[in-house]
This record gives structure tokens, sequence and C-alpha cells, in this order.
């Protein structure tokens, strides 16, 4: 059967209820379009919406209350840490004329380098590279590609050093 908006969201709903053990929870977020290469931590309260793919490498943490716009393809590289409410959107509006300023659905998918670490209440916005092992703040928003082995804070979310 194919996936739909329907079905998906029933099966992001199951996985994401307290009745569901840590354990089964990938198995039912399989069925949303979560694909995971190996074990990965995904707290319950995590949000699946679109028909393009959430790609998980291995010893990915995904702490609750997370939201990840799959209108596009999002990929995680192994070991990322992604702290809770952190939102990943793929897909944004062009902007219209005075009668209606939220015109043409556009995406782009996003892509988080290994090892990177997303604080808390971060926010992610369509066709963003985050470059391997990259701390981005919280509530910090990412507008543009982020550089590998970097730290990035604020909104929008600047360059503020490397990291050794």
């Amino acid at each position: 059967m194919p996936r739909t908006y329907r079905s998906q969201s029933v099966a992001v709903a199951l996985a994401s209820s307290p009745l569901v053990p840590s354990s089964r929870r990938r198995q039912v977020l399989k069925a949303a379009g979560v694909r995971s290469t190996a074990p990965s931590l995904i707290h319950r309260g995590v949000v699946v919406q679109g028909l393009g793919e959430l790609t998980l490498g291995p010893g990915v943490f995904i702490n609750y209350g997370c939201y990840f716009d799959t209108v596009a393809d999002i990929t995680v590289g192994a070991r990322v840490f992604i702290a809770d409410h952190v939102r990943v959107l793929t897909s944004s509006h062009e902007l219209g004329t005075a009668e209606q300023r939220a015109s043409t659905l556009k995406s782009e998918p996003v892509e988080i380098g290994a090892g990177s670490w997303i604080g808390s209440g971060v926010v992610i916005m369509p066709g963003v590279t985050i470059g391997a092992g990259t701390v981005i703040a919280a509530n910090s928003l990412v507008t543009s590609d982020c550089k590998p082995d970097s730290l990035y804070v604020g909104s929008p979310a600047k360059f503020r050093r490397e990291l050794p």
C-alpha cells in the first residue's frame, strides 16, 4: 500500500504513543517513511510529516517534541544528537502578490552531517546543509549552510568559531 499523508500521520501518532515501547518505535516509524541504517534512539512526540524520507545514520538520538517536514528528503548522519523541540523544514512558499502572499509551494532537502549536535529549539530552514561535527546552539535559526566542525549561534545562526 502506498504511503499517504493519512497513513503516515497514523503511523507517527502510534509511534509517539507512550503505549509503544522504545524497542518498537523504529519499526512503526519505518511505516511513516523514516529509514534508519542501525539502532537509533527516537523519543516519543516526534512528528514526521510529508511524503519525502527521513534517513537516519547509525547512533542518531532524537529527543521529544521534534518536527521533521519531509516534503523533500532529510538526511541525518551517524551519531547526530538532536535536542528537544527542534524543527527541520524542507518546504516553504514563494512570495506572492498582495492578494495572497503565500504563493507556490517549494521544497529543498536538508542534510545534517555526522557527529553534529543540534541544540534545543533550533529551526533548520529548507535547503540547508550542516557540516559534520558542527554544533548549533539552542534556539538558533539556521538559514544557510554551516561548515564542518564549527559552532553556530543566534537567529539567524552565525559562525562563532571553529571546533577542535
